[in-house]
């Protein structure tokens, strides 16, 4: 819905009026409109109208409360009782009774209306030249429903109805509404009246009317149960447009069909108009842009996009603004998904993995951690609703496995036919369809801000005769919000030194599980989501290098440069987006990076020299929590597993602490991290740009190298913070290597020769 071309959605949300009393309707249920426009004046843009709306009184009432936005009402009648008086207050119409209508009673009331209509930047009544048309709801307006810009309705998501439209307008144009065009009178004033019939029960904001000068472009659809129209009302210059640009309709109507069950309304049909694009029921409102004249995924995008609203939208609505990733997420999912059908399974997976690493790298920036569902109004038609929305369905997809999906939501589709439906109903749907229990996977996933991030921390193997038994140890963390799920189901894929590779679904709950797997072949490595079927907060790719080069890894944000390779290597970077889990203590004075840690694998065949390079950048995405002080050091560490200490390793450094890169001269699998020293601490490499001696690597873990000037003959002492000795080493040369790996962890001096005046380093060990 209301995909604009501009991306309007995603810079036009703004505040312009605090969400009204819920109390409009709830003492009523409302069954009809019969709605009357008898004149529709396209030189003042004002409309004459009379709405007659019959209802059930869910108590006894006295009075009734409607909606209805910048019109103005004439005159107030109704059926059960006299009418003592009405008022119009903002966008409230408020109608006492003579006498009180009892509960369960049905009755109906006619208003007759008038004025000039309203519009903001997207909803509301548009007029254009010679045409006039409805969007139902508005980006800014809030509430967001804008049925109440034509006629008086209890305007929200879940109060659905049926309608009649009796339409009035100059002979020489076209009407396309919702519904089914029932009968054309002639008048003998040069206009005709158009009835058209919507017998489904529908939301207010869905009920749709536009008048132009349209040309009808038909065909027909067969469907699974009957046979459905396919209508594009399009003006005179696009006419012969249409078919290319509808030319895959039938097949995305199939599609969706086979996934979610029989096309739930009257007809297939798209009207052009200036915006767009919005799902009215039977009337979708399709941009005239996009009547392109050919076939092109731009165009079919929003084609498949609003189609999809039939079903998720339109036959079930959201309870409420704040779950409309019901509507939006399931259709911007929908609008992928259908890939997998009309081209190839590949195009579909790439679309949602794109469409993941573009979310989790930005989607917090502009509308915050927020989770999926009690969305704030502002946010309603934001990119967490529509694209976030997105890659949790798909998640949800693989979790369940496909086949358990489609089943799972054809019965959601059907539990709440015509009704509408909270993410708390989606979940207790889906569990009841599949037997699974849901209540994790909504926990982790729509009702917690932020996104998991599962991670290998190492694996072991054992013989087991032919075959090998494995136990991975997985992690889980969580970007955005303290939290940690239960229910975990992720999969995972063991790979052998010649590349083969075998995927497992495998289970735990909390923070850390061990998961058991026996397996045909002795694994290498342990990848995670290989497939690209979950949305965690992590960005993978993987590459078979065979020439030499750079080789950018996009949005693992890493990139390979192949010095030298005689056959070829599997190189893959996982990019995880919180702080890595650490076994060991940290120094004193470092800080591991909060918010991003990478893990590479590499499988080599035949030699090969490839360097890794590391990119840093202090700002809202990336490393703004490590980069807190101008005199803080930057660091690059790497450690070989989850279960490893972090150490130091030998790289180059070109940058600043603000922004930079690293690059590590033969990169090896493992994992890698940014660190800082804080300014105290990052004063000892500053120390050791002093002439005399040079200490490297710094930090360090196993050993130390130490490279003077010039040819020396003398002694290296080390001493502890205590002072006292630890390490006193003769060294005849330029260069010599002091083992640290039964040091304990601290800050060490160097100094070389016994005098005062000799040069003294600092080195901290790990």
């Amino acid at each position: 819905m209301k995909y604009v071309l501009s991306l309007f959605l995603a810079c036009c949300l703004a505040f312009s009026s605090m969400a009204k009393s819920n109390e409009t309707g709830d003492n009523v249920d409302v069954k009809h409109y019969e709605i009357h426009l008898n004149n529709i004046d396209f030189s003042n843009r004002t409309l004459d109208a009379t709405t007659t709306i019959t209802l059930t009184a869910k108590e006894e009432i006295n009075s009734l409360m409607l909606e209805l936005k910048s019109l103005t009402v004439t005159s107030v009648s109704c059926n059960f009782s006299d009418v003592n008086n009405f008022s119009q207050n903002d966008d409230i119409l408020n109608i006492n009774f003579v006498s009180a209508i009892a509960s369960g009673s049905e009755f109906s009331v006619t208003v007759n209306y008038s004025g000039n209509t309203f519009n903001e930047n997207w909803g509301g009544i548009h007029w254009s030249n010679d045409y006039v048309y409805n969007l139902g709801v508005g980006f800014d307006s809030q509430p967001h429903n804008l049925g109440k810009t034509w006629f008086p309705c209890v305007d929200n998501f879940s109060d659905k109805a049926s309608y009649d439209l009796y339409i009035t307008h100059s002979e020489d144009m076209v009407s396309s509404c919702g519904g089914i065009l029932a009968e054309t009178t002639h008048n003998d004033d040069g206009t005709q009246t158009d009835h058209w019939v919507m017998s489904q029960e529908i939301s207010t904001y869905l009920m749709s009317f536009a008048i132009g000068n349209f040309i009808l472009w038909e065909d027909t659809y067969q469907g699974i149960e009957r046979d459905i129209p396919i209508n594009v009302y399009a003006k005179p210059n696009q006419i012969e447009k249409v078919a290319a640009t509808f030319a895959n309709t039938k097949e995305i109507a199939a599609f969706y069909e086979s996934k979610f069950g029989p096309f739930p309304h009257n007809r297939i049909a798209y009207v052009s108009t200036s915006l767009g694009c919005m799902e009215h029921v039977d009337n979708i409102a399709f941009a005239s842009s996009l009547i392109t004249g050919t076939t092109n995924l731009d165009s079919e995008y929003f084609i498949a996009h609003e189609m999809a609203h039939t079903w998720f939208g339109n036959k079930v609505t959201c309870a409420t603004a704040g779950d409309m990733w019901l509507n939006e997420g399931f259709a911007t999912f929908c609008n992928n998904y259908y890939l997998s059908g009309l081209y190839s399974e590949e195009d579909f997976v790439n679309s949602m993995q794109s469409l993941i690493n573009d979310i989790i790298i930005s989607c917090h920036n502009s509308e915050g951690w927020i989770p999926l569902n009690n969305m704030p109004l502002d946010l309603t038609y934001g990119t967490t609703v529509y694209d976030k929305g997105a890659i949790v369905v798909y998640t949800m997809m693989n979790y369940l496995g496909r086949e358990t999906f489609d089943e799972a939501i054809k019965y959601y589709l059907n539990k709440f036919d015509s009704k509408a439906a909270s993410s708390e109903d989606l979940r207790d749907a889906v569990s009841e369809s599949s037997g699974i229990d849901m209540s994790d996977f909504f926990n982790t996933w729509v009702f917690t801000p932020g996104s998991p991030v599962y991670t290998v921390q190492n694996f072991t193997v054992q013989a087991n005769g032919n075959k090998f038994d494995v136990e991975v140890t997985m992690n889980q963390g969580h970007r955005g919000y303290d939290f940690i799920g239960n229910s975990v189901r992720y999969e995972i894929t063991f790979v052998d030194k010649d590349w083969n590779t075998h995927s497992e679904m495998i289970s735990w709950d909390g923070a850390t599980g061990v998961c058991s797997v026996t397996l045909d072949f002795e694994p290498v490595a342990v990848f995670c989501d290989y497939n690209n079927k979950f949305a965690d907060a992590s960005n993978e790719m993987t590459l078979v290098i065979d020439k030499t080069g750079s080789h950018n890894f996009g949005s693992a944000k890493f990139k390979a440069i192949v010095e030298e390779i005689s056959d070829s290597t599997l190189l893959r970077v996982e990019h995880h987006w919180t702080g890595p889990k650490s076994e060991s203590e940290i120094p004193e004075g470092l800080t591991i990076s909060p918010d991003r840690y990478w893990s590479i694998y590499r499988l080599d065949k035949g030699e090969s020299m490839i360097k890794g390079e590391f990119q840093y950048q202090n700002n809202a995405n990336y490393d703004g929590n490590l980069m807190v002080s101008e005199n803080d050091s930057i660091v690059l560490l790497y450690r070989a597993n989850g279960s490893e200490p972090w150490q130091s390793i030998s790289y180059e450094h070109q940058g600043y602490n603000s922004y930079g890169r690293m690059t590590v001269a033969d990169i090896k699998s493992g994992d890698y991290t940014l660190g800082m020293w804080d300014e105290e601490h990052a004063a000892i490499k500053e120390l050791n740009k002093e002439n005399g001696f040079e200490v490297f690597p710094n930090p360090a873990k196993d050993k130390i190298n130490i490279k003077l000037q010039n040819e020396t003959e003398g002694r290296i002492i080390m001493m502890n913070q205590a002072g006292q000795i630890v390490k006193d080493i003769v060294i005849n040369g330029k260069e010599i290597t002091i083992e640290t790996d039964n040091l304990a962890s601290g800050i060490y001096s160097l100094k070389l020769g016994e005098t005062e005046n000799q040069s003294l380093k600092k080195v901290v060990v790990l």
